[in-house]
């Protein structure tokens, strides 16, 4: 790196107010980076950056010349140099999560749980990429008693830089699914990806939580040097379950082998979670793991999980003056969209349930086959089915197919839907959102 120095950029960060690579987002006091990518160049915005009160700008075109303005050779390879040196102030523990379905959900679910006991510091939003990464690290202050840094991935190696950068002291893999297939390179390229977060917590002393039911994960965990803590499962608790068979139905959990609730649950019996959904009890089971681990009390996690509302886009419930919408629509993967479809058809519904999906992006040469078996696994749940996308059209038409949102959206402002419950489910770039306006 030229010009600037780690300490010398450490400095100007303690003096500010806070960090940005948005330009839109810069005032008094702030320090900008100027990060370069395809279509945008932040260099190009620096004297704005400054007019607007930042205390410096960090650039790496040399043409660019003035006063305020801190040259380096990469501003994005001195923004994550930065914050690394920041991490290595935190004295607190440092949970890395990352997983191919329910990081985020999973994530507000800690906070939620720890933040009864400590001051916890986390994620905000989806920020969990190699710019992502290191504005959460510099978005927490060096007396935090608990950090949570989210971790996305589309390649093999993304997880441990990131994990680099971040120097987890525990972590956790939500699981291993058919996700960003075509930059992993298909599923044994996912979990060696998602390993990456284990060998850096084996190689560092950390410690891993481990869902003991699931085989992958036990499997890819088996590494010398990791310190394994087992959950989930009767034979290791903390272990939650559904009070019966629906999906939606009240939850228990126990600190014991077995089934059977200890005298600490006494007072609370069987607890209302706003979390539907098979998969939703293993984010769940996840967040009292962890919680029991850091000393939380069991009234404490009881009251943060009854207190739980879903993340934005994922699984809330909006109801309309028409019909009852959940929107699930933040992002999809074939095994995300699996469990969702089993469980909306498991559920218990006021009104006939109706799937709307839309295609599911980077799945590469998988895309024929991913798209296909969720439309069989939608046939074999017996849900009706209408699909929206080229990818849909062309592998696996629905019960009512289009070939894009715009002509969706006129078929249901034409015809109206009314007294349906609707589940609207595709990746992100297809903006399924939409749609809740006119349903």
């Amino acid at each position: 790196m030229e010009g600037a120095t780690i300490p010398e950029l450490l400095g100007l960060y303690d003096r500010s107010s806070g960090v940005t690579t948005d330009s839109r987002q810069c005032g008094p006091g702030k320090l900008y980076f100027a990060l370069k990518g395809e279509r945008f160049d932040g260099n190009q915005y620096a004297q704005e950056a400054l007019q607007k009160g930042c205390i410096a700008a960090i650039v790496d075109d040399p043409e660019i010349q003035g006063e305020g303005l801190v040259h380096v050779d990469d501003s994005l390879t001195a923004l994550q140099a930065v914050a690394h040196a920041h991490r290595l102030r935190f004295s607190c523990p440092v949970f890395g999560l990352t997983g191919s379905n329910g990081k985020t959900t999973t994530k507000e679910l800690l906070k939620a749980v720890l933040a009864k006991r400590y001051a916890v510091h986390a994620t905000r939003g989806n920020l969990n990429n190699h710019i992502g990464v290191p504005l959460t690290l510099l978005s927490i202050p060096v007396d935090a008693e608990f950090a949570i840094v989210e971790m996305g991935a589309n390649h093999q190696g993304e997880i441990a830089a990131l994990s680099e950068m971040a120097a987890p002291t525990h972590g956790m893999i939500t699981n291993v699914g058919l996700a960003h297939l075509e930059g992993f390179g298909g599923v044994e390229g996912v979990k060696k990806g998602k390993q990456e977060l284990y060998r850096h917590l084996a190689a560092s002393g950390g410690k891993a939580f481990v869902h003991a039911a699931d085989k992958d994960l036990l499997a890819l965990s088996e590494l010398d040097g990791l310190g394994r803590i087992l959950y989930g499962s009767e034979a290791h608790p903390p272990h939650a379950w559904r009070t019966d068979n629906r999906v939606d139905a009240s939850l228990c959990w126990t600190r014991e082998p077995g089934r059977t609730p200890g005298p600490w649950h006494a007072d609370s019996g069987s607890l209302e979670i706003l979390l539907h959904g098979e998969h939703q009890l293993d984010n769940i089971k996840a967040a009292i793991a962890v919680g029991v681990h850091f000393e939380v009390t069991p009234a404490d996690i009881n009251a943060a999980l009854r207190a739980f509302q879903p993340v934005d886009q994922r699984g809330e419930t909006v109801e309309t003056d028409r019909n009852v919408v959940i929107v699930d629509c933040y992002n999809a993967n074939p095994s995300s969209v699996e469990s969702t479809l089993r469980s909306f058809a498991a559920g218990s519904h006021d009104h006939p349930p109706l799937a709307i999906l839309g295609d599911m992006k980077e799945l590469g040469v998988h895309a024929a086959q991913g798209h296909q078996m969720v439309r069989d696994v939608a046939k074999s749940c017996g849900l009706e089915c209408w699909v929206v996308g080229t990818d849909f059209a062309e592998h696996a038409p629905g019960d009512r197919t289009f070939g894009d949102i715009a002509s969706l959206r006129a078929a249901l402002t034409t015809h109206p839907l009314s007294q349906r419950t609707v589940l609207l489910k595709g990746s992100r770039s297809m903006q399924m959102e939409s749609l809740v306006e006119v349903l």
